[in-house]
């Protein structure tokens, strides 16, 4: 299966945000993952799935992925994908087509539209990813903008401390926190075609497959609470049951 990339030879980094009328939320996603990438010593590339967008989510993701700028990547506006899991392998498949990734040596880390990454979410991810040898990293996610009972959070941090199984592991699976080595991605398939849960899934599938994977309370990613999310049964589903029992 060949060895986690040395991060003195820096990999090259594609990150896929899939957007589902994004366009007020993905600017301040795009730029946090600008600061991310920035200073990066390898190539970086984003890619945007426009996903059924009848707002102006595709034009706003253009502006940020010109071609003169600061951020290269390339916009796809995909109108066929049904589920969430293949909205996230769509965009890593155009990446392909697009450019001439090595999969040994191209890490994929993905997030979403209504996500702030930490600027040093690339590093922590891959310090951690190197450090433990492995081909996968889950990291956390910390709620912005969710109203929530009293009750309501208790019942969430109980979730979230039920998952905690060490200092820096978890047993959580967020895709807007999550690197994954390309060739480890490709040799499962990538992002299962569910409808939710296609980051445990895909995880699951690695683990299941020999590929090491592991977690870090490191890492974490603002993202929104909104009820209910972007994705049917995903994570602003739960909130909205543990809002609305």
């Amino acid at each position: 299966m060949g060895s986690t990339a040395d991060l003195a030879a820096p990999p090259a980094l594609l990150v896929v945000v899939p957007s589902h009328d994004e366009a007020r939320r993905l600017p301040a996603a795009l730029s946090s993952v600008g600061r991310a990438l920035a200073g990066w010593p390898g190539p970086s590339r984003v890619v945007v799935n426009a996903h059924r967008c009848t707002d102006g989510t595709a034009a706003v993701a253009r502006v940020a992925l010109r071609p003169d700028g600061p951020l290269p990547g390339l916009v796809v506006e995909d109108a066929t994908s049904v589920t969430v899991g293949e909205v996230r392998d769509r965009g890593v498949r155009a990446a392909l087509e697009r450019w001439p990734l090595d999969p040994g040596s191209t890490w994929l880390l993905s997030t979403d539209a209504d996500s702030v990454v930490p600027a040093g979410w690339v590093t922590s991810l891959l310090h951690v990813a190197a450090s433990r040898s492995a081909v996968a990293v889950a990291g956390m996610v910390e709620l912005t903008d969710w109203t929530a009972t009293p009750e309501a959070r208790a019942a969430y941090d109980s979730i979230v401390r039920s998952g905690i199984t060490g200092p820096d592991t978890h047993e959580h699976a967020y895709a807007a926190n999550l690197a994954v080595r390309l060739d480890a991605y490709l040799a499962v398939g990538g992002f299962p075609a569910v409808a939710h849960g296609e980051e445990t899934a895909l995880l699951a599938a690695l683990a299941a497959a020999g590929w090491p994977v592991t977690s870090t309370r490191a890492s974490v990613v603002r993202t929104s609470g909104r009820m209910p999310g972007r994705a049917r049964e995903g994570l602003g589903h739960l909130l909205q049951q543990l809002t609305h029992p």
